[in-house]
């Protein structure tokens, strides 16, 4: 095994050669066509709703199974705001985030009282209300009810710096919403380590492990579980607003709007690794890819000879059983399993804590007064 001190040259390097790989691989992407492109564009938006969801669920302890009714807001906020009132895609986001956030704060009320099953039924409840609300014939002239908004896109490409002027087409639109859908994910990274690592962070565990224990330590139980939901909240409706420009359709009955989206989001960030800062982003290319061609796998490849006699795609049964062997095998996800595989060749060694006593150091004899 080798040992590297925390923050030492050796572990810079570590680190450099990471962002590399990171790099390397985000600008070989684009060089993809728009099928696969789009692939991973829809692996990324499912990484994102994750990212929010650990937040609550990661390092608060509280259950979510509504987020799918966060993600909602963030597409219907961009269709609408796009189609009927004209507006550029990219400040819908501002909009989506900040209602999000608004209404991800009111429903974080109950937490307040209630934990648990309790507080996962309510959000549940929440879950299955938001497509019946917007398919509300009451509400077409908002919602266009159960048809929804199609065509939902930029009508010009912006031309950014560095990574544009964009190729005309589909090409062109997948390589666009690529390089958009990176650049909220690092933000919303970037927001959720700072958050994660602040004190407030520290407050969100203390919650998470012990309720009492925070309360006495100084914890304002009200205001860290609040303020957690609403940036939760408002992170799953980036990434509604980005799946609304990625189809271009947003109706009540698209996937991650209705409650199989909030189980999509809660099983990608446990195959990642909760409480993870990374977790959630593998989890959601995990499942996304892994997901997506179970089904070719069992009928016309390697898995063909284990489930040939079923008659309907296994593809939900294998995908049920390597979840629950994924969860003997790696409980604390994909990442946690790579950090303890990790740890049996590099092992990195914290730096002492700045004004701590070095118990090796010697001690001078007492002198008799």
């Amino acid at each position: 095994m080798i040992k590297v001190n925390e923050n030492s040259p050796a572990h810079w390097a570590i680190r450099g050669l990471g962002g590399a790989l990171l790099i390397a691989v985000i600008l070989w992407v684009p060089t993809m066509d728009f099928a696969g492109i789009g692939q991973v564009n829809d692996a990324l938006l499912i990484a994102l709703a994750a990212m929010s969801l650990n937040l609550v669920l990661g390092y608060t302890g509280q259950i979510s199974i509504g987020h799918s009714a966060f993600f909602g807001i963030g597409a219907y906020a961009t269709a609408i705001l796009v189609k009927k009132y004209e507006w550029s895609p990219g400040w819908t986001f501002f909009v989506g985030a900040i209602v999000a956030f608004v209404i991800g704060t009111i429903v974080a009320l109950p937490a307040l009282r209630i934990k648990g099953i309790y507080l996962a039924l309510v959000t549940l409840a929440i879950a299955f209300m938001f497509p019946k609300f917007v398919g509300w014939e009451k509400l077409e002239w908002l919602t266009k009810g159960q048809s929804g908004y199609d065509s939902v896109r930029y009508k010009d490409l912006p031309d950014w710096p560095l990574v544009g002027p964009f190729p005309k087409g589909q090409q062109g639109r997948a390589e666009f919403q690529f390089w958009l859908s990176i650049l909220v994910v690092a933000i919303s990274y970037l927001v959720i380590r700072g958050v994660v690592r602040s004190r407030v962070g520290r407050s969100l565990i203390a919650v998470r492990d012990n309720e009492t224990a925070a309360a006495v330590m100084g914890v304002h139980l009200a205001q860290t579980k609040t303020l957690v939901f609403g940036v939760s909240a408002a992170i799953c409706a980036l990434a509604g607003s980005l799946s609304a420009l990625r189809s271009g359709t947003v109706t009540p009955e698209s996937p991650n709007i209705q409650v199989v989206g909030s189980v999509v989001f809660l099983v990608a960030m446990i195959i990642g690794g909760s409480a993870t800062l990374w977790g959630p982003i593998v989890g959601g290319f995990f499942y996304f890819y892994l997901e997506r061609n179970l089904g070719d796998w069992s009928e016309s490849g390697p898995l063909e000879f284990i489930f040939g006699w079923s008659k309907t795609s296994p593809a939900t049964m294998i995908f049920s059983i390597l979840l629950i062997v994924l969860m003997f095998v790696a409980p604390f996800g994909v990442v946690g399993l790579l950090k303890r595989w990790s740890r049996k060749v590099v092992q990195i060694v914290p730096s002492p804590v700045v004004g701590s006593v070095d118990t090796k150091a010697p001690v001078a004899p007492a002198t008799a007064s």
